[in-house]
Formats: structure tokens, C-alpha cells, sequence
């Protein structure tokens, strides 16, 4: 332990019946809420972007192969299914899993309740852990078993706008590939709930087959497969493996890839995502607020220390401790001060968030944020971070008044005190 430090222990422990003792708890407060702010904004920003990339990528995996008019006007047309193809894509560097799968909009109707509702079909290859863990009444539908059902998973929010629960029948009316009407019955075999209204309404999941029926029944087309990357891959680089695989069959003879695209997360949602890039623009702006109200608190209470301990200046510089010597006591006792703060604006930080994260108090309108729950996520190392880089930017800005230290006089201090 340095003179220094111990020094400034001892003065932070007489300093609690000083005279500037006010000064200090108002910069422990400040800090604290300083802190617990940026801690907040944070988790809002990392829970945003990880709930909403999550359920994007469960509804639509990271990387689909598909007719590239989709980037356009949102649908393509149907391309046949090819298992060779299927298998490139299953070898291309970065690619976890891969499936194919149909798209059909339609109306579902029970009784007099009629509702839009878009149903999608995937097979037995189809990673449905994600489906599982949304999964709150009845079970998953029977998907790419030897024998096909009619099992069908919906929303509870479809569920509740059509009046069904788990075993009810409820009708589709379609239009097949040649602009014809088409009618089905399905059974709901499960409801899930992902808090994410806008996909929530309209999507519905059963087995490929049933899709393919409706679309197109004697062809036996798909949209297009569905590409998951592996723990740690980039999507664009999937995307890109994935072009060279589209680009290889075409070359090859395999005519059914010859409009196909390998479109990503990013390509088909970009209005999301440049709305989630708004996000983080803000949290910056709150962090850069926050932490110049912090650093301009410890500023102030930093000169009430050092003008406090004129006479305390003086004796050291009277007995021969340099300038800098000084300003060390003074700079470890603004970083004791600091951290005590930022220990209370941790602890009340990571409580909001907790409570948000088990109870659900705070609300938001489906409409305008696409989820009905504030989503909060805490990672340890931007914590770290956090906390690390404001004791460092704080303890940097705060040799500044500590300068002042220079400009104290042993003798004029010390004539003072006689």
C-alpha cells in the first residue's frame, strides 16, 4: 500500500464530519444514479436488439434461399425442390442446418371471425427448439412424420381473435399458384406467444406437405430453404457461401436455382433494423449525458476536497511531498468516492432491470415497438465495461481540478492556520 493511498483512506474516514461532507454524498448520489441510468439504457438497447433478432431468426433463420424478387416485393415465385441442392447448403462453411420450406397467405375463419393469417411449412429437418420454448397451451404439430396431419400451431393472439383453443378445427381459404380458390381444414394442435405481435398474428406453422398441397398440388413446390448458422458464423458469410453454392448448381445443370438469392436477416427486414440503429444512437446520447452530469458532480466535489484540505496541503508540501505526490491522495480519494457510487448505482441498476426481466411492469404498445413487454438483457462484459471505463474516464478528467494543488502556498497555508 502506498503513502499515498493510505493517506487518502484515512482522510475519507475523518472526512465524514468535514465540512464538505454534503459535497460528497451529493457526488455519491450522482454517481449512483449515473450509473444505474446507463446500466438501464443498456439492457433496454441489448434486450431490444437480442428479443427482437431472436424471434426474426426463429420465425425466418438467419440466411434464406429464395427467388431474389423477394427483396423487392416481399414474395417470389416457388421453385421445386431440389435434394442435391439441399445437400450443398448442408456443406457450405458456416451452415448449422438447412431446410426447405412453403408459404401460403390465406384468411382462417371460425364462424364469423375471419382472420389473415399466413401459413408456413417446414419438414422434419427444421430445428423447432425454438417453437418449442414459445410453446404455452396444447403441443408442437406433427411435422414430417410418415404420415401427413393436419395439425396446425397458431398464435394465442390468433387464437384469441378467432375464438379457438387447442382441438378445434378451424378452415383456411387459399389461392393456388394458378389464382384458384382453395379450402382446408386444419386441427390446432398447440398456441405459442413470442410477444411479437406484428409476426405473432400472422404466421402459422404445420407440416410442409399440407403447403405444398395447397400452393401447389401437383408440382410439389417450396418457397424457397432456410438456412441456420452456426454458433459464432456471420450470416453475410453464410449468405455469401451460400451464393457460391446457388452459382455451382446453376452452372451445373440445376435450372430450379437459376432466380434464387441468399438473402439475410438484415436484407429482409432492413426497416427493423434501421430502427434498432436508432436505438443505439440514443443510448449514446444517454450514456454521454450521464456520464458528463457524473463527471461535472465529482469535478466540483474534487475542488471542495482539495479546499477543504488546504491546511493538510500545506503541512505535506511544508515536510517535502511533491506536487504530484499530492495530487495522488486526492485523485485516490475522488476513485474511492467514485466507487462508492458506482457499487450503489450497480446494485440499483441490475434490481430495475431484474424486476423488469422477472415481473414485467413496464408495458409498450405493439404498434409502435413491435413487442408488448420492454425487453432487458445484462451481459457481463459490457457491464464490465461500463464500469471500468467510467472509473478510468472519471479518475483521467479528474486530474484537471486536482491541479489546483499546485497553486496552494505551504506558507501562506500554514500563516493561516496561526
Amino acid at each position: 500500500m502506498s503513502f499515498e493511498y493510505m493517506l487518502a483512506e484515512r482522510t475519507a474516514r475523518s472526512g465524514r464530519a468535514s465540512r464538505a461532507r454534503i459535497m460528497m454524498r451529493i457526488a455519491t448520489v450522482s454517481t449512483a444514479l449515473g450509473i444505474a441510468v446507463m446500466i438501464v439504457t443498456l439492457a433496454v438497447v441489448s434486450g431490444f436488439r437480442h428479443r427482437i433478432y431472436g424471434d426474426l431468426r426463429g420465425f425466418g433463420s438467419d440466411v434464406r434461399v429464395c427467388d431474389v424478387r423477394v427483396l423487392r416485393s416481399g414474395s417470389g415465385e416457388p421453385m421445386p425442390l431440389s435434394d442435391s441442392f439441399l445437400e450443398q447448403l448442408r456443406r457450405c462453411e458456416g451452415v448449422a442446418a438447412a431446410w426447405p420450406y412453403a408459404e401460403a397467405a390465406g384468411m382462417a375463419k371460425n364462424g364469423e371471425q375471419v382472420a389473415g393469417l399466413g401459413i408456413k411449412g417446414v419438414d422434419g429437418a427444421c430445428d423447432l427448439e425454438w417453437w418449442r420454448s414459445r410453446l404455452v397451451a396444447g403441443e408442437m404439430p406433427s411435422i414430417g412424420g410418415d404420415e401427413r396431419t393436419k395439425d396446425l400451431l397458431i398464435s394465442r393472439a390468433t387464437a384469441s381473435a378467432l375464438r379457438l383453443g387447442v382441438g378445434d378445427k378451424v378452415e383456411m381459404l387459399f389461392m393456388d399458384g394458378e389464382g384458384r380458390p382453395r379450402r382446408d381444414r386444419f386441427v390446432v394442435s398447440g398456441l405459442y406467444d413470442t410477444g411479437f405481435e406484428e409476426l405473432d398474428r400472422t404466421t402459422a406453422l404445420t407440416d410442409l406437405r399440407n403447403v405444398q398441397r395447397i400452393a401447389s398440388p401437383d408440382n410439389g413446390l417450396i418457397s424457397g430453404y432456410e438456412i441456420m448458422a452456426a454458433r459464432g458464423a456471420d450470416a453475410a458469410d453464410v449468405a455469401a457461401e451460400a451464393e457460391q453454392a446457388i452459382e455451382a448448381a446453376f452452372y451445373a445443370g440445376d435450372e430450379s436455382v437459376g432466380s434464387a438469392a441468399a438473402v439475410t436477416l438484415r436484407e429482409r427486414y432492413p426497416v427493423v433494423f434501421d430502427w434498432l440503429k436508432t436505438h443505439d444512437v440514443n443510448a449514446r446520447v444517454i450514456l454521454a449525458v450521464m456520464m458528463a452530469v457524473v463527471l461535472f458532480n465529482m469535478a466540483s466535489a474534487m475542488l471542495i476536497m482539495v479546499l477543504d484540505r488546504t491546511g493538510m496541503i500545506g503541512v505535506l508540501k511544508a515536510m517535502g511531498m511533491r506536487n504530484g505526490a499530492v495530487r495522488r491522495v486526492f485523485l485516490y480519494r475522488a476513485a474511492m468516492l467514485f466507487v462508492r457510487g458506482a457499487a450503489w448505482g450497480n446494485a440499483v441498476g441490475l434490481a430495475i432491470v431484474g424486476l423488469q426481466a422477472w415481473l414485467h411492469p413496464v408495458r409498450l404498445d405493439p404498434e409502435g415497438y413491435m413487442l408488448s413487454v420492454l425487453p432487458v438483457r445484462v451481459e457481463a462484459w459490457w457491464v464490465v465495461a461500463l464500469n471500468v471505463g467510467a472509473v478510468a474516464v472519471t479518475v483521467a478528467v479528474m486530474t484537471l481540478p486536482s491541479m489546483i494543488v499546485a497553486r496552494i502556498s505551504p506558507e501562506q497555508t500554514l500563516k493561516y492556520r496561526q
